[in-house]
């Protein structure tokens, strides 16, 4: 009746049951973790120890970049055939450039010691998973599948990570400095191989990716400059309102002692920078130590306001002419309305005169 005959199912094998945790088995688990104990500690004294060894590479390269290099006799001599005039032991230059070091030298120890601790890490883990019994052939090779399926979308981590170590290479800038990286500019807080945390004058604390640094603009490198422009009015004596600019700084200098060691040269004045059409400008540049500007500037424009009222000294307001076309309005021979009024910017036109 049936063309195949009816199959009867196997019976399924059956489960083994959970044997109990004995004591044989503890013991041995124990026995097993005491003999691989020698192994893991040597793993962590070595770890510990290469540890230690990057710590103290780390202080001798870092206490190098903060004395800096020593010049030789040769050095010295080469120095002077070439004319190139180094800065006087103890002076200003030097002063400057040995904070600009000390500052150099803390960005790259925070950035080896972060290196060296993903280093030891890494070494330690694998290791550890060494000594637990877990092979690392088929995890180095997944994770360099992985890599490689990952490495189009790391490719701006990359490029962070080359910006920044050519940054700190050049050492473009440093913690502690003042830049202005395009779109965003201020103090620089931290410094490391992938991003640069600035905050601004405002507070705002901003993360800039290394890679997408095109410019940078260091506001506070070795010496800055503070610049003051003021604008004068057209029958200023220029000879007076330059004293009354020097008299400015010497008061903020003898009001504040932070000013007066802030301010490292004597103020340049070159002169009458530009004439517009309703005043005359006049530039001061004093040269002081870096990221003092901004004080300097705002103590010396409260001087300079006082000094310019006792000398008679005016600034320089808009001004115009105003033409009144109106009966009885005063008029040039050829007709035409005059300016109204003899104040500055007042200019009649005389087009007739023979």
């Amino acid at each position: 009746m049936f063309r195949y005959a009816a199959v009867t199912p196997s019976p399924s094998a059956p489960v083994p049951a959970e044997e109990p945790l004995t004591g044989d088995d503890i013991s041995r688990w124990v026995q097993g973790l005491t003999d691989g104990l020698p192994e893991l500690l040597w793993i962590i004294a070595v770890s510990l120890a290469l540890y230690l060894v990057g710590r103290v590479v780390i202080a001798l390269v870092t206490s190098s970049i903060t004395r800096g290099l020593r010049f030789s006799r040769r050095a010295r001599r080469a120095l002077e055939h070439a004319r190139i005039v180094r800065g006087e032991a103890g002076g200003q230059d030097e002063v400057l450039e040995r904070e600009r070091r000390r500052r150099r030298a803390q960005t790259i120890g925070s950035v080896l010691n972060s290196t060296l601790g993903v280093f030891v890490g890494v070494i330690i883990l694998g290791s550890v998973l060494t000594w637990v019994g877990i092979p690392l052939g088929p995890l180095l090779a997944s994770a360099g599948i992985a890599g490689i399926a990952l490495g189009f979308g790391a490719q701006s981590l990359v490029k962070d990570v080359l910006s920044g170590m050519f940054m700190l290479l050049e050492d473009q800038y440093g913690v502690g400095d003042v830049i202005d990286v395009g779109e965003a500019s201020g103090t620089v807080e931290e410094f490391g191989l992938r991003t640069t945390r600035l905050r601004s004058i405002d507070g705002t604390v901003w993360y800039v990716p290394n890679g997408e640094i095109r410019r940078v603009g260091n506001m506070t490198r070795l010496w800055s400059r503070a610049l003051i422009e003021v604008r004068l009015a057209y029958d200023t004596d220029v000879v007076e309102a330059r004293d009354a600019f020097l008299e400015a700084v010497t008061a903020a200098r003898e009001a504040d002692p932070e000013i007066d060691a802030a301010i490292l040269a004597e103020p340049e004045i070159p002169g009458v920078e530009s004439l517009d059409y309703d005043a005359l400008v006049m530039r001061m540049m004093i040269r002081c130590t870096p990221g003092k500007q901004w004080a300097v500037m705002r103590a010396v424009r409260i001087q300079l306001r006082r000094v310019l009222r006792e000398h008679g000294i005016q600034i320089a307001l808009p001004a115009g002419s105003v033409y009144v076309n109106a009966p009885g309005a005063p008029r040039s021979r050829s007709g035409r309305p005059t300016a109204a009024g003899n104040g500055a910017g007042a200019h009649p036109r005389e087009d007739d005169e023979a």
